[in-house]
């Protein structure tokens, strides 16, 4: 779109048909991740998470980066009355500020949960104030601040905020023995994993657990490194990569299925036959990860 000269087309259409069909796609994507409250579930599954890291003990923060534009987080953590953290500060218009992710007095203690959405968000708006942009929080609206998919989306995540954001996710996978736990992302996105990978590579060497709702296809990205790297585990429903090895999921002890019953579902054995071991295991799933973490911290 931004190549196109005055009087130019591309597929019959000009520039200002293309301008105004991008503003109708970032609506469209902007309402359907902005349902009516009222459309929920009676339980959403970020309730469970969020209920998970109220109860977990910790030396550092929780830090949650999401990609997702929609508020079900940050609806979680009020409901749970559990304190979050954004990047953003004030009291009438919170606008983002860079040294609240760069200057460690500058945020919240440890108590505070971490949510940066490194994507933007539908209550994210740019506002000028004395002649000056900066990114304020606001009440959800159809033209948030969003990275949309689109061949811009390396470039743009190169601005501010986005830039902070993910110069956050670096910091986090460089301390030492960093654990990044991934639901829900399909290592689609260069500008991540270009992070994530040369975090895998660096001297400190986290760990990176990628809980998979489909089983990476053998030239995807993430199963080739997984090959490689020996601190990333990618664990599909049917197979996972562990330590460098692809194996498919078999339990060792088929008694055993029952007490993990959150986490993994047993095949049904042929009839007048013995389960084999075989499965599915549940935790690429979100709402079946944060079900999962629930039973953790759910008194007995």
């Amino acid at each position: 779109m931004h190549a196109i000269g005055p009087g130019d087309t591309l597929c019959g259409l000009t520039g200002t048909d293309l301008a105004q069909l991008e503003k109708t796609i970032r609506s469209t994507i902007a309402a359907q991740v902005n349902p009516d409250p009222s459309s929920f579930p009676e339980k959403l599954p970020h309730e469970e998470f969020v209920r998970w890291i109220a109860r977990m003990p910790r030396a550092h923060p929780v830090e949650v980066f999401t990609t997702n534009y929609d508020i079900l987080i940050e609806t979680a953590l009020e409901a749970e009355r559990v304190a979050a953290f954004d990047g953003f500060v004030g009291c009438n218009r919170p606008f983002f500020s860079h040294d609240s992710l760069t200057r460690p007095e500058s945020a919240p203690g440890t108590a505070w949960t971490r949510l940066w959405k490194i994507h933007g968000s539908i209550n994210w708006r740019l506002d000028t104030v004395k002649g000056r942009q900066r990114v304020v929080r606001t009440d959800p609206h159809n033209e948030g601040e969003m990275i949309l998919p689109s061949h811009y989306k390396y470039d743009e995540s190169r601005k501010q905020p986005y830039s902070a954001l993910l110069d956050r996710l670096t910091r986090v996978l460089e301390r030492d023995d960093a654990i990044l736990f991934v639901c829900g992302y399909s290592f689609s996105d260069d500008h991540i994993n270009a992070i994530i990978f040369d975090a895998l590579e660096a001297k400190r060497r986290p760990h990176v657990v990628a809980l998979q709702y489909a089983d990476p296809a053998e030239d995807s990205v993430l199963a080739e490194r997984a090959a490689r790297f020996l601190n990333l585990m990618a664990l599909g429903p049917r197979a996972g990569h562990i330590g460098g090895r692809l194996g498919a999921w078999r339990l060792q002890e088929v008694r055993s299925a029952a007490q993990i019953e959150q986490a993994f579902q047993l095949d049904p054995a042929e009839e007048g036959e013995q389960p084999i071991g075989s499965g599915t295991l549940l935790l690429g799933d979100f709402a079946r990860f944060a079900a999962f973490l629930g039973a953790l911290t759910r008194p007995a």
